[in-house]
């Protein structure tokens, strides 16, 4: 249970000497049990050798050492940090003092001897006494070796300890350390404007303060929003203009004094994705690039996009990355090639060509008599290879032929007819790049021996032809209604032949009975003008006998031609 408690204690001890840091105004040695110390700065000699141990002091001088650190303070912001040393000695009347070092790497060694009384060394002989210096002055984030020693300094009778000061992220040091003060930056951002405000405060008193944008890599390196925040200015505020949320750009402040400690605010640390819009290419050389606007570490690589989410893998174009920037030499533009970036978190994928706005090249079949032909189109000077796959084995094809196209010249290839088969497919794919995707086509139809159509031509022609029945069937059965309808009227009529313009007409007569009197004969004679004159024929009448009893007429051409009509007797 003691155990369990010492330990807790240990542990709390640890966690408040992280967290809270005690204060002073002044340095000082203090010794308990009411022995007299007093302590002087002490050089050592060095390469002098240790003393013999007398007999009459034990080997367990020093019981206990502990180290921590307190801050000496003239005013809020004027505050200097020590090393407080407190080490348990058992007095002894041959032991006159315990000398206590410091060093650090850079740093000459710092050495103060805490002497005793010699009345107090015979009056608290063989007891433990706690003898404590705070006096060794230290750094923010120093490593410090302490060194406890006898004095005189006696073989086998030391204790060492190493001790790392608190750092400026201590709540306490950045408020009172000149050092360790940065000032506190709160920000909001305006990505329609892309602007950020930035306000500052509990920054050092009577200093001016530096503000700027910068991309943190090992170190910070400048952009051009830069701004002073002169210190009579009673508000301490500033917009910063950006262009572009990139996770490492940051906010950088520091006060004007030399090498003054900074402090950085990374607002867009979460936006990942940003990293990978730096995708160029440079269509003289057909090289892709892309460089990192941040250190990230990523495996990029060129892939074939098929739907939203499948990216295929190109072989030989996987590489890791960190820093430095990644260029494919002579890549297709293809709308389906994209850049693949990979970090531990997840995948992005960049397509450069989707927009269409590169130059690329396009396969159109054409179905026909026979095998269909392949027609390959290109906006720039190419050359292309056609392979033929098996459907189920799309991995595994055949090269058939290579055909270089010139700008804007479409070339006709002819295929062969095992393209016509269920399971083919033709590949298409740039030949003269290290870096391109393909072309799939599958599922051609084809016509054989001139008696089989692909399926949408069928169907074409079925619906051609059905149309074509129906206004045939259409157009007959109206001339056959016209013919029905003037076949019927002409029932009705005295007998005649009618007469087309187009047709050829043999001459005939035509006799009609003649009416029983003169008045009855004339008005039928001027009811014969009216029916021939609608057939476009002229009519003469002869009135060399009137007392005939019948009307002959005959044409005396064919269609058009002027038709006698003469009177006779029966």
């Amino acid at each position: 249970m003691q155990c369990a408690l010492l330990l807790v204690l240990i542990g709390w001890g640890v966690l408040a000497q992280g967290d809270w840091i005690q204060t002073t105004t002044m340095c000082g040695t203090h010794c308990s049990q009411g022995l007299h110390c007093k302590a002087k700065q002490h050089f050592p000699i060095f390469l002098a050798p240790c003393k013999t141990a007398p007999v009459l002091i034990n080997s367990s001088v020093f019981h206990h050492l502990n180290v921590s650190t307190v801050m000496k303070c003239e005013q809020k912001q004027k505050c200097s940090l020590h090393l407080k040393v407190t080490a348990t000695v058992q007095i002894n009347e041959l032991l006159r003092g315990v000398s206590v070092c410091t060093d650090s790497a850079g740093m000459l060694e710092h050495c103060r001897v805490v002497t005793f009384p010699k009345t107090d060394r015979a009056r608290l002989a063989g007891q433990l006494v706690e003898v404590q210096d705070d006096c060794f002055e230290v750094s923010p984030s120093q490593n410090v070796n302490v060194m406890l020693k006898t004095f005189p300094e006696y073989c086998d009778m030391s204790r060492v300890q190493v001790y790392r000061v608190q750092g400026c992220d201590n709540a306490d040091l950045r408020s009172h350390v000149p050092s360790c003060i940065t000032g506190k930056i709160a920000y909001t951002v305006d990505m329609d404007k892309q602007e950020i405000s930035v306000g500052v405060s509990d920054i050092l008193e009577d200093r001016s303060y530096h503000l700027r944008l910068c991309r943190r890599w090992d170190i910070c390196s400048g952009t051009e929003a830069y701004t002073l925040l002169k210190r009579e200015d009673p508000y301490k505020n500033a917009t910063l203009h950006f262009s572009s949320p990139l996770p490492c750009l940051c906010i950088e402040g520091w006060s004007s004094v030399v090498d003054a400690p900074r402090v950085q605010v990374c607002p867009f640390k979460d936006r990942t994705e940003e990293l990978w819009s730096g995708v160029t290419f440079d269509s003289e050389r057909e090289a892709l690039s892309w460089e990192p606007g941040c250190p990230v570490k990523a495996v990029i690589s060129l892939c074939q996009r098929k739907g939203e989410s499948i990216c295929e893998d190109l072989p030989n174009s996987t590489q890791v990355i960190g820093r430095r920037k990644v260029t494919y030499a002579k890549v297709d533009p293809h709308p389906t090639l994209c850049m693949k970036f990979t970090t531990d978190a997840r995948s992005w994928i960049k397509c450069p060509f989707a927009d269409g706005h590169f130059p690329v090249w396009d396969l159109t079949i054409t179905a026909g008599q026979g095998p269909p032909q392949a027609a390959l189109t290109s906006r720039i000077n190419t050359e292309l290879s056609l392979q033929v796959c098996q459907k189920d084995q799309p991995s595994e094809c055949q090269d058939v032929t290579s055909v270089t196209v010139e700008k804007m010249s479409p070339v006709p290839v002819n295929l062969t007819g095992d393209v016509c088969q269920s399971n083919v497919c033709i590949r298409v794919k740039r030949a003269d790049v290290q870096f391109s995707t393909h072309v799939l086509q599958c599922h051609f139809q084809c016509t054989r021996n001139g008696q089989r159509l692909c399926r949408a031509d069928w169907v074409f022609v079925t619906a051609f032809t059905y149309v074509t029945l129906m206004i045939v069937a259409g157009l007959a059965g109206n001339i056959m209604l016209t013919v029905y309808q003037k076949r019927r009227a002409s029932r009705k009529q005295t007998s005649y032949h009618q007469c087309e313009h187009t047709a050829e007409m043999q001459p005939t007569e035509v006799t009609l009975l003649a009416a029983d009197s003169e008045d009855h004969a004339q008005q039928s004679s001027r009811d014969l003008e009216k029916l021939l004159l609608g057939f476009d024929a002229s009519v003469t009448f002869s009135d060399s006998v009137k007392d005939q009893q019948a009307l002959t007429v005959r044409p005396q051409q064919a269609c058009g031609g002027s038709l006698v009509v003469e009177k006779f007797t029966s």
